[in-house]
């Protein structure tokens, strides 16, 4: 299975109550032209069963990578849940709603660089994202840090909150992120803050 990069935000649910959050995912997917049957098949045919893992997922997991008004770099759309049966540091239900995309396509493996297309495009689709949710960052991750700010937020654990290439960040989480690390840069936008993996994210 070839390696995936994460565009991934969470949002804390009321109880079992999902549909406001997968409402706001699919807004962003159909601003994005990721929306078409086998999408919205997934989004109505989900259903709350939680398995022996802690986790709901969706038959998002099954389907294909799609072309989005940004690219013609392929994007699969995934959202889970993750239950209080998880483990004993979850209090509450949260779900990740995600846009996953095929690491190769994204950066240069034997440089470690990102190709030139990959900054605009991760950038449009994590704006889209951090449009909709709020409640945590939206992270441009690959395999290795995915879910990393989730937890440095959730447990909280300063140590992880930096675990991402690229983010958006809401104003109201700052104090989160105020302690920033050398290997990160962070500015301010009028309506979020902005950071990046300065070693990595080499946008020009």
């Amino acid at each position: 299975m070839p390696e995936l990069s994460n565009i991934q935000t969470f949002e804390k649910l009321s109880g079992e109550n999902y549909n406001p959050t997968l409402d706001k995912f699919a807004n962003v997917l159909k601003r994005i032209d990721l929306w078409n049957n086998e999408v919205k098949s997934a989004f109505d045919s989900f259903e709350w069963k939680v398995e022996d893992n802690g986790f709901v997922y969706s038959s998002l997991t099954e389907t294909g990578f799609y072309k989005t008004k940004y690219s013609d770099i392929p994007v699969r759309p995934l959202f889970m849940v993750y239950t209080k049966g998880l483990d004993k540091t979850f209090r509450d239900n949260w779900i990740v709603a995600d846009l996953l995309i095929e690491a190769e396509r994204l950066r240069d493996f034997r440089t470690g660089e990102f190709n030139a297309e990959t900054y605009g495009l991760v950038k449009s689709l994590t704006k889209e994202l951090a449009t909709e949710f709020c409640q945590t960052g939206t992270y441009f991750t690959d395999e290795a840090q995915d879910g990393e700010d989730f937890d440095g937020i959730r447990i909280p654990d300063p140590t992880k909150l930096w675990q991402f290439d690229y983010a958006i960040i809401p104003k109201g989480l700052i104090d989160l992120y105020k302690t920033k690390p050398d290997s990160h840069e962070i500015i301010e936008t009028n309506d979020y803050f902005e950071s990046w993996f300065i070693k990595r994210w080499k946008d020009k």
